[in-house]
């Protein structure tokens, strides 16, 4: 029997090659043959053109195959050399600026071209140079030129051109003069765009077609000024209109302001809006202003106090009256606004002035109320030699007339400078003596010998038991004041030392001063009155150490004649003083505790013995 077996039959078609395959093989054994074709031809060109441009490039049209870049220059330099002939006119206003083509570096780019031909067909892949270079050699590659200009160069020709048609524009102004007001013409101006300018010749020289002769005119515009004639001239009439004579009136007495003055108040300024407006400056119109306030200004009075004649008692009251004031701020605001009114024809010939009220400390009614009640409460006197170191009595005297009456408020401090106001020779004051240097000058200063005015009135303060301010002891002890107890005044330059107290009760002081002579000897007093208080005021005795004794001095001088002598220094006894005042109230309880120190000076007398020729008695002078 045969054998069967289920083997599948044998395909003929496995057993060949396949149609796609073969196509593949076929393709690739050719292509394979091409590029070594190609490969071959491109080297061949390559060695062909080497350091020279390939075939088929041009430059608008210019043919540059098989040239080096040498000869390429060459040839462009020759068709584009000219692009550096030629010059650019500037215009503007009345102005004409020409610059040449090569100061401006205005040029085709020739280095440019011939790199970028001499690198056609150099670079890429294998297959980018075949295909590339197949291309050029049938079609051929045509570069343009580019032409270039240094911008900078152009920006600074451009822009100095601008510069010298530029002209600023000048303000018109108003000035102040001693008798009115005068206008300064104002000037347009003018502006060049530089910008526009060389934007549009930059644009014109990089053409290649470029004429020989490129013009830009540079637009030019008007500037008015800030502040024009016109505007200036209608300032001028609102500032005359302004500084007129002018009255500032407190009720019906009137203080003259004059159109001069007020001419220098004004400053005519032009104003954030455009505007140009005369405008008061205010600080300059305060020298004015001041002194009106001084010749408004009234202090108050107190109201004060009558005594009877040869007695301790009060008998009457003199009323005070109102102070008044100028307030300088109001009435600068006022005169302002009715000034500036003006300039917008709102007339005013008169301003009234804002004035305050000032009371005074002690009123009449409060005066009425106290003066039945008033006493003496204290008093002091000082006896002084009448003599050339006094003014002859003329510098105790005057200070005390003068503040004979003053009353002292409740509160109030009484400043002796102040109560007795300025020291000069109009008002009766006479040299005198001063302690200067250490020394006794007996025609030192003005007003010398004041002081026993100033020690008189403390000590008549200290024994009504009030509150003490200011006091300094004399250089040396003067044995007609109390021992610890004395207060000397003086004005030197910026240096003032006064003598003060203050009211610190509640009722007013009266103080009165009372001047009186016999023979060659005269005195001062103060009394002060007052409604009682029930005050007690004792003092320690005085506690004194480092005492430094005196001694006296012989000087002999040819200003003397022989035999005579003359003492000019009193010997005095250095020494430190401590004094301690104690006031209590009517229920005991202190209420003033206090030590006065006073360091005194030791001085050495002198006399001087003449030895000068004649003879005049001898002479002594008293401290």
């Amino acid at each position: 029997m045969a054998e069967t077996t289920d083997a599948p039959p044998i395909s003929v078609a496995e057993t060949r090659p396949r149609g796609a395959f073969r196509f593949v093989v076929a393709f690739v054994v050719g292509l394979l043959a091409v590029l070594a074709l190609g490969a071959g031809a491109l080297y061949a060109v390559d060695r062909q053109y080497e350091g020279r441009i390939l075939p088929g490039v041009h430059v608008a049209g210019l043919d540059l195959s098989g040239l080096t870049p040498a000869e390429a220059r060459d040839r462009l330099m020759t068709a584009y050399g000219a692009s550096s002939d030629g010059q650019l006119v500037l215009t503007g206003g009345e102005r004409t600026t020409a610059v040449s083509y090569a100061d401006l570096g205005r040029k085709v780019d020739i280095e440019t071209l011939v790199r970028d031909a001499e690198g056609l067909g150099r670079n890429g892949s294998f297959l980018e140079l075949v295909v590339h270079n197949a291309r050029t050699a049938l079609h051929g590659v045509d570069l343009q030129p580019r032409v270039v200009v240094d911008e900078a160069k152009l920006g600074d020709v451009v822009r100095a051109a601008a510069g010298r048609i530029d002209v600023a524009a000048s303000d018109a102004s108003v000035v102040a003069t001693p008798n009115g007001f005068t206008v300064t013409q104002g000037r347009e101006g003018r502006a060049a765009d530089a910008e526009s300018a060389l934007a549009q010749a930059s644009e014109l020289l990089r053409r290649l077609d470029a004429p020989a002769t490129v013009e830009v005119a540079i637009p030019v515009s008007t500037v008015e000024p800030r502040v024009t004639t016109a505007e200036a001239t209608a300032a001028r009439t609102a500032a005359e209109r302004i500084a007129r004579d002018i009255d500032v009136t407190v009720g019906d007495t009137k203080y003259p302001i004059k159109a001069a003055t007020i001419r220098t108040w004004l400053r005519i300024t032009p104003t954030v809006d455009g505007g140009y407006v005369p405008v008061v400056d205010i600080a300059a119109t305060k020298p004015t202003l001041d002194k009106i306030a001084v010749k408004v200004r009234r202090d108050p009075k107190n109201a004060t106090f009558l005594v009877g004649k040869g007695s301790t008692k009060v008998v009457g009251v003199v009323a005070g009256a109102d102070g008044k004031r100028l307030d300088v701020a109001a009435t600068t605001r006022s005169l302002v606004a009715a000034l500036q009114g003006r300039g917008a024809n709102q007339g005013s010939t008169a301003v009234p002035a804002a004035v305050k009220v000032t009371k005074p400390k002690l009123s009449t009614e409060e005066a009425e109320q106290a003066a039945p009640l008033m006493k003496r409460i204290s008093t002091w006197t000082t006896y002084f030699p009448i003599s050339e170191k006094n003014g002859f009595g003329a510098n105790i005297w005057i200070p005390a007339k003068l503040i004979d009456g003053y009353v002292v408020a409740p509160g109030e401090t009484f400043d002796f400078w102040k109560a007795v106001g300025p020291v000069s020779t109009a008002r009766g004051f006479r040299r005198g003596g001063a302690i200067i240097n250490g020394r006794t000058e007996p025609q030192g200063a003005l007003a010398g010998g004041i002081c026993s005015c100033s020690t008189t009135l403390f000590n008549a303060a200290l024994r009504a038991g009030l509150d003490m301010g200011a006091r300094r002891n004399h250089y040396y002890y003067i044995d007609r004041y109390p021992l610890g107890l004395d207060a000397t005044v003086f004005i030197s330059g910026s240096s003032v030392q006064t003598m003060s107290f203050t009211n610190d009760t509640k009722y007013p002081i009266l103080i009165r001063g009372i001047n009186t002579h016999q023979g060659g000897s005269g005195y001062v007093r103060f009394d002060l009155y007052s409604v009682p208080t029930g005050r007690k005021v004792s003092f320690s005795a005085p506690i004194v150490k480092n005492r430094r004794p005196a001694s006296d001095s012989v000087v002999y001088t040819s200003s003397l004649p022989a035999g005579t002598s003359k003492r000019v220094e009193y010997p005095v006894e250095g020494k430190d003083v401590w004094v301690t005042r104690t006031v209590r109230d009517g229920s005991g309880r202190a209420i003033h505790v206090e030590t006065f120190y006073s360091h005194y000076a030791r001085i050495t007398g002198i006399v001087q013995i003449g030895t000068g020729g004649g003879s005049a008695p001898a002479e002594s002078a008293t401290p």
